[in-house]
């Protein structure tokens, strides 16, 4: 009975500093993961999947920075920037074709 209640602390101590060990490589990767998230966004042509699921590591590390918010940013404009070069270029309205207004003929006769 005396060496189970010597030992119950010093297994708790323990394990608590096994979770703060945890909790600081997490928080380490998150924070490694959100550099590299970072560094896609600002490519040429980056990899908007992967930039996304590196900011939802982070988010779910509990890391809330401003690094954290500069990167949804940089996330947010990526993806409008690649919404608009998709889309097709429009013609200016002097430029464009205009559908004949002029009734077709039936192809019958003439009387």
């Amino acid at each position: 009975m005396a060496i189970e209640s010597l030992a119950k602390p010093v297994v708790d101590a323990l394990l608590k500093a096994l979770d703060r060990a945890r909790d600081a490589k997490l928080r380490a990767n998150a924070r490694t993961a959100l550099g590299e998230a970072i560094s896609e966004l600002i490519r040429i042509s980056p990899d908007l999947n992967k930039a996304e699921a590196k900011i939802a590591i982070v988010r779910a590390a509990g890391i809330l920075d401003q690094d954290l918010f500069t990167a949804e940013r940089m996330l947010k404009k990526v993806k409008k920037a690649a919404r608009r070069a998709k889309a097709p270029k429009r013609k200016p309205a002097s430029r464009r074709v205009k559908n004949a207004s002029k009734p077709k003929s039936s192809g019958g006769a003439r009387k």
